[in-house]
């Protein structure tokens, strides 16, 4: 059987038995225990004294590698009876129980077992739930079925964030092969445990980027659609070196950002390393951008510093401007930015699909209808009377309600905006 053609690297381990001595009936999902790269696993598999190895691995950032190829048994599950049957797939995660997943992750994980399943000729994806019960099943010729390395070791693997999720996963890729279609439209509303599971720090930064493009009177789905190529470029770090090039310049994203601010790293304009939010690469963009971190005298990764000017430079990309103020769906939104403004060498129909489900997670998360409260308040800056003093004309007061949310977050950051302008503002829980 053929490789997956989802993979982005191959970086082959000498860590394998040879070709399988059973047929391919299972899947089995491991955690890195690490949020490292397809590249940096790889890596690890490459060297003979590792004595491990898996079919792939999927990195930090979506990325699917091959380590071993599928016709071989792989090194992964303390099992070589299910290493022979199963395709392995180590998955980057966090160091620490509960090894949470990112949204990017997840999202490579549900394609690359839907193509497996696809190739093999399987119609479901079966997570049974019971290791006796599992191992003593024999599946039917339209059926994978889901291990997990902990039955058979005394490990954590693959951790309880995607173990609790075992049943979620069969139940999307059985869904996927039953119905592509109906597959595409599900992700219309996708599953957002995934961005559940991030760090305050990560949430924070969400939250702020929303927060930010509200305030320039996008919707939900302009702003969603941005978002979601904004993650799929950084994972919103506005410290972010392009991934080759941390190797390739010896430097990490902490490390390079202190040795641009600090000038002790001229290459910075020149170097084509992406960087940032929008991973800024062209020579001409990144003078912009250390230029406007100077004359605002800010720190080359400040947050805030590069929304200002992400926002800027856009002014300057008709179609996706276009896009953007119309905001008729985070499809077209995100096709836009894509193909207009980021640009990546690959625009295929996969990538679109991926970045608009990444902006559908932010919409249903973040969208709710404040987003347009910011046209609310700037509509009432523009009127030259105060509401105390159009009350103490007509004896009247007619009050305004510019947003309703689910989370008192967005709520509070609605009425800040409004006290900003002038007006009083206050939060009802009903």
């Amino acid at each position: 059987m053929a490789n997956s053609n989802l993979i982005s690297c191959t970086v082959y381990s000498p860590n394998h038995s040879g070709q399988r001595t059973y047929k391919v009936t299972r899947i089995t999902p491991h955690c890195m225990v690490g949020q490292m790269t397809a590249q940096a696993c790889g890596n690890l598999f490459k060297k003979a004294s590792y004595e491990a190895s898996s079919n792939y691995g999927i990195g930090k950032d979506g990325e699917i590698g091959l380590y071993v190829d599928e016709k071989n048994r792989s090194w992964c599950s303390s099992s070589a009876d299910n290493d022979n049957r199963a395709i392995t797939i180590e998955c980057a995660s966090g160091t620490k129980h509960p090894y949470s997943m990112n949204m990017v992750v997840w999202d490579s994980l549900v394609n690359l077992c839907t193509d497996i399943c696809e190739r093999y000729g399987k119609k479901k994806l079966l997570w049974l739930g019971d290791k006796n019960k599992t191992l003593s099943y024999v599946p039917a010729e339209d059926e994978m079925v889901l291990t997990v390395h902990r039955w058979f070791a005394a490990k954590a693997c693959p951790g309880d964030w995607l173990y609790e999720r075992m049943g979620r996963l069969a139940e999307e890729v059985t869904k996927r092969l039953k119905d592509p279609a109906g597959a595409e439209r599900e992700e219309e509303h996708p599953n957002t445990a995934a961005a559940a599971m991030i760090n305050n720090e990560e949430a924070d930064r969400e939250k702020q980027i929303w927060s930010f493009f509200a305030g320039k009177g996008l919707n939900a789905n302009a702003i969603a659609g941005l978002m979601g190529n904004l993650y799929a470029e950084s994972a919103f770090r506005p410290n972010n070196l392009q991934n080759s090039f941390e190797k390739k310049l010896g430097m990490t994203d902490k490390g390079y950002t202190t040795a641009v601010n600090t000038g002790t790293y001229a290459g910075f304009v020149n170097d084509g390393a992406g960087y940032g939010l929008a991973q800024w690469t062209w020579h001409t963009r990144k003078k912009a951008l250390l230029d406007y971190a100077k004359e605002k005298d800010a720190s080359i990764d400040d947050m805030q510093m590069q929304l200002e000017f992400l926002w800027k430079e856009l002014q300057g990309y008709k179609a996706s401007m276009e896009a953007l103020k119309a905001g008729k769906s985070v499809q077209a939104v995100s096709d836009a930015i894509l193909t207009d403004f980021e640009k990546p060498a690959d625009q295929s129909a996969e990538v679109k699909r991926r970045r608009a489900a990444f902006g559908r997670a932010y919409r249903d998360k973040y969208g709710e209808s404040g987003a347009d409260y910011s046209k609310a308040i700037a509509k009432e800056e523009k009127t030259e009377a105060k509401p105390e003093e159009t009350a103490a004309k007509s004896g009247k007061l007619f009050r305004v309600q510019i947003g309703a949310f689910s989370s008192k977050e967005n709520a509070e950051a609605l009425a800040a905006k409004a006290r900003k302008a002038g007006f009083k503002a206050v939060i009802k829980e009903e």
